[in-house]
């Protein structure tokens, strides 16, 4: 679905990782690991302003947008596909088919009509979700979406990504720093290694991969 070979990451004048090469299929959720400041976020950015491939779009899911009373969730997901729309704001049939099986898929057709401030941030983090989902994306690139949730949330999150991937053979690569729960539901690990490597996992090998990102790991 996606391969990068041989990609050069830098911030600035700082050249954080020479040689970045991994692939992604499409049904897979793949963890990508390393300390804070080794490039994660920049991959991410890189990956979605390069779009992806024409059989598979990449799009990044904002984790940190506020929940804006005055929206329901379901006029959030549609705001979100305005890219999607005619001149009028109205969604083209085929968004609108995927945006309602995107809600069925997370749940969220019962909470479709509740304004998103009552939402939990777990629930929030699944409407966003679903913004990727309704706009068609082969890949979903998500930058901490565990970040500052509760213990509860952040499973809940966690394993939506596992089933967005399996039911809909979307490809989720997102970042996190909860490494436990976030290996418990991914099938292979990327990750950036305190020596300046770029490492790609197979599903055996997923924690030999996080040791040499974190070596005091477990």
């Amino acid at each position: 679905m996606m391969e990068i070979r041989h990609l050069r990451l830098a911030y600035g004048s700082r050249i954080l990782a020479q040689n970045i090469s991994f692939h992604l299929q499409g049904g897979e959720c793949v963890l990508l690991a390393g300390a804070n400041g080794c490039g994660k976020s920049s991959l991410l950015r890189v990956l979605a302003e390069e779009g992806g491939t024409p059989s598979a779009k990449c799009i990044l899911i904002p984790t940190n947008i506020p929940k804006v009373k005055g929206f329901t969730a379901e006029e959030f997901v549609r705001t979100g596909c305005f890219r999607e729309s005619n001149w009028a704001g109205k969604l083209r049939p085929e968004t609108e088919r995927r945006l309602q099986e995107a809600l069925k898929l997370l749940g969220l057709n019962a909470l479709a009509g509740r304004d998103i401030s009552t939402l939990s941030d777990g629930e929030f983090q699944k409407a966003c979700i679903a913004v990727g989902l309704a706009r068609r994306a082969g890949v979903l690139l998500l930058d901490e979406p565990t970040a500052y949730l509760d213990v509860e949330n952040r499973q809940m999150v966690l394993h939506t990504l596992r089933q967005v991937a399996r039911e809909t053979g979307t490809a989720v690569l997102f970042s996190s720093h909860d490494l436990a729960d976030s290996l418990a539901v991914a099938h292979r690990v990327l990750a950036f290694t305190p020596d300046g490597r770029f490492l790609e996992s197979t599903p055996d090998t997923r924690e030999a991969v996080l040791h040499a990102a974190f070596p005091s790991w477990r």
